[in-house]
């Protein structure tokens, strides 16, 4: 018998294809949402677990070796996740090709590898002197950094709202920082410094600070790097982000190694000295946050980040009022505020109507003085693969 042809109205679809789409749709929504629950928690274990490791009554570790520790596990990993992406048989030439075929790609890595070690071993530093709540709003300033380099280094061009968002940001983080806000360990730092607590907070920021800009740059180095690297290769396929973090973390092991042997810290007769359960803690947990961005990469956007960094900044912030016994006053609660405000305009969570916010202002390649209607999205990005900050 001929086969019966469906009427108007109806759908030739089988009766599964609707669910298996929903179950699709689902899946997607589920791996999202427990991307932002993994990030959130890696973000705001980082200035947790790195306080109880530098504030601890052991013997004080070597940073410089734990920071070369966290990268072989980095570079064990990415290897064995690039395994997985090309097959067994396929990674040793991926690695030939990538890495030792191109020399000269290669060696241009060193430049961020060595600003991330530097930032690897600031971030710890800073955990020394600084609480947990005001290390993590204080380094959400790497947004800042980025911005201002964006400008400088890609020639990008920011919208008004994102520049209010970069300006909320330098104020947020201003106001944290007068707040003299202190935890029970602050008093026990400064007397083992022999100084004041006022001096070790002064010290704490430099440290972070220098963190942020090492991210900041290096990112902005990165992206440019590969940017031009594209347009001579006429748009080839950029290499894995695997392939990218296995060059990055062997160039962070050799340039780490000097660093090990000149360090006073490093006992070689007794190098696990201080290496207790927290501290190894740091090592995990930094090696497979650092990984993670390949997860952001693939289900997340900017928009998740944002939220995440934001809540991450709350939860740190709670988190430390038992454990470390915080205590601050009302201009750092404002400027936690104004910081997770500053990042949510900057990240598009929060809009504005009308052009005037969202066009970028005089640029000094206009003759005129008329403001450019010339959107953020209408400015050519170049598609990269990032890297861990």
């Amino acid at each position: 018998m001929p086969k019966r042809q469906a009427k108007v109205g109806e759908s030739n679809c089988t009766p599964n294809s609707g669910t298996i789409a929903t179950s699709q749709t689902m899946s997607a929504t589920t791996i999202k949402y427990a991307v932002l629950l993994i990030l959130t928690i890696q973000n705001a274990s980082v200035p947790l677990i790195m306080r109880f490791a530098r504030t601890s009554e052991a013997d004080p570790y070597c940073v410089p070796l734990l920071v070369i520790i966290q990268e072989i596990m980095k570079l064990f990993a990415s290897i064995l996740l690039l395994t997985s992406e090309v097959g067994i048989m396929n990674v040793a030439g991926t690695i030939h090709t990538e890495v030792l075929g191109k020399p000269m790609s290669t060696l241009r890595l060193a430049i961020p590898a060595g600003l991330f070690f530097l930032q690897n071993n600031c971030m710890q530093l800073a955990n020394s002197y600084l609480p947990a709540a005001v290390f993590q709003v204080t380094y959400q300033g790497k947004t800042f950094i980025v911005a201002i380099l964006s400008v400088l280094m890609l020639g990008r061009r920011l919208e008004r709202f994102k520049w209010l968002g970069i300006a909320g940001l330098a104020l947020g983080v201003s106001l944290v920082q007068v707040s003299k806000s202190s935890d029970s360990k602050t008093e026990a730092v400064a007397a083992q410094e022999h100084t004041d607590a006022y001096s070790t907070m002064l010290l704490g920021l430099a440290y972070v600070l220098t963190a942020a800009s090492c991210s900041g740059f290096a990112n902005v180095y990165f992206e440019k790097m590969v940017k031009t690297t594209e347009n001579a290769s006429n748009g080839s396929k950029a290499p894995s982000l695997w392939v990218r973090n296995i060059q990055l973390a062997s160039f962070t092991i050799m340039l780490g190694i000097p660093v090990l042997n000149l360090s006073k810290s490093f006992d070689v007769n007794n190098p696990w000295r201080g290496f207790n359960w927290s501290v190894w803690g740091v090592a995990i947990n930094n090696a497979w946050g650092g990984l993670l961005v390949a997860v952001i990469v693939k289900y997340g956007d900017n928009i998740l980040k944002g939220f995440s960094n934001a809540i991450s900044t709350v939860l740190a912030t709670i988190i430390s009022i038992p454990i470390f016994g915080f205590q601050t006053g009302y201009p750092f609660a404002v400027g936690v505020i104004l910081v997770i405000w500053s990042t949510m305009v900057y990240g598009r969570m929060i809009q504005f109507k009308g052009d005037w916010w969202n066009t970028v202002p005089f640029t000094p390649q206009m003759a005129t003085g008329e403001e450019s209607s010339l959107e953020l999205n209408d400015v050519e990005k170049p598609k990269v693969d990032k890297i861990n900050d």
